[in-house]
């Protein structure tokens, strides 16, 4: 049997997370659904540890034509997982930060053995 206080407690953690970080919350929610697309997760695959890449580099290794890895790169900008910068005629495209690396390295450890 589990003593009434820490029913509370955990309904107190949950109203918490649950009322409070709703925007929070959201913004989880709609990041990970990111995660859950195969082309994406390539994308991120190999920008992971700290690389750059050129949209031509990224078609040629990934596989994914032009207009479909455009899409998801912009998608991925605009979720703040990458970012861009322009040398020429070139967009270069990197992960936004040291988090998002970390975070897909805990992917590519439970899922890529």
């Amino acid at each position: 049997m589990v003593a009434e206080g820490i029913d509370l407690s955990i309904k107190d953690e949950l109203d918490d997370l649950f009322t409070n970080q709703g925007k929070n919350i959201e913004k989880a929610v709609r990041t990970l659904k990111l995660f859950a697309h195969r082309d994406r997760l390539k994308i991120l695959c190999l920008l992971s540890p700290g690389r750059e890449f050129t949209v031509q580099s990224l078609e040629k290794y990934t596989g994914i034509r032009q207009t479909t890895l455009s899409q998801h790169l912009s998608l991925l900008k605009d979720r703040g997982l990458v970012t861009s910068r322009r040398e020429g005629n070139f967009s270069i495209y990197k992960v936004a930060s040291d988090d998002i690396v970390e975070f897909f390295e805990l992917i590519k450890r439970v899922y890529c053995r």
